[in-house]
């Protein structure tokens, strides 16, 4: 068996908070991390999303602008087999929105990973959903698909994600938004496929004035046993 950490977390606006950012990821320890709103600006995202890789300690393999600011990151244990990134087309003069995935390995298993940020609008979401699944069929081993859904478990997107089979392993009671007093659980951390068992999802288990510090959402942690 082979147990490893993957996060999710929307790091608001490109990380500009910087050093209570940067902490709390390093705290957290991922082997793999799936963000949203990373680095996008023309020229010089790559090089930022880089450098907040650095900060992290890992390293970044998709993403960035061509994702839509979703962002791939691991860690030294994590084997990457081929990854990529795709922007989803959107109405003009809303936000970008994209897909970064990779199919990892991680001591000889197979793990899939899927990051989204998904629309404000209802209608767009599920457009967007049915995108992201066809990108997660081609993934092998269990697949972990996570970001921020901008809607509760209740939602369309979520009952969507569930009838494809990814199963909601988190803690009811963790919500992620707005972090300095969170009302409401929008940040999902997914898995589809019986080699993988959940062992933990929610709480990274961090000071709530560090987590309120860092960014608008807070973080989902969870630790998943790779058979």
């Amino acid at each position: 068996m082979t147990r490893i950490r993957v996060a999710t977390y929307n790091i608001f606006m490109g990380g500009r908070r910087g050093a209570a950012l940067h902490d709390v990821v390093r705290r957290m320890r991922p082997d793999v991390l799936l963000v949203n709103e990373s680095p996008k600006r023309p020229l010089v995202w790559k090089r930022q999303c880089s450098r907040l890789a650095d900060r992290w300690v890992l390293r970044c393999v998709a993403g960035g602008r061509p994702a839509g600011s979703n962002l791939v990151a691991v860690g030294p244990r994590v084997v990457v087999k081929r990854a990529g990134a795709e922007r989803l087309r959107q109405p003009l003069f809303q936000p970008r929105r994209g897909i970064a995935w990779a199919q990892l390995r991680v001591e000889g298993r197979l793990l899939g990973v899927v990051s989204c940020h998904l629309s404000l609008d209802r209608d767009r979401r599920l457009v967007e959903v049915r995108r992201i699944l066809e990108v997660a069929a081609t993934l092998r081993g269990p697949v972990v698909l996570a970001g921020d859904l901008n809607e509760p478990p209740g939602g369309p997107s979520w009952r969507r994600l569930r009838d494809a089979g990814f199963r909601d392993h988190g803690d009811g009671g963790w919500l992620t938004f707005p972090s300095e007093d969170p009302t409401s659980r929008i940040d999902a951390l997914l898995v589809r496929g019986t080699t993988g068992r959940v062992l933990y999802n929610g709480d990274p288990g961090l000071p709530e004035t560090l987590l309120s510090a860092a960014s608008d959402h807070r973080p989902i942690l969870a630790e998943i046993e790779l058979d």
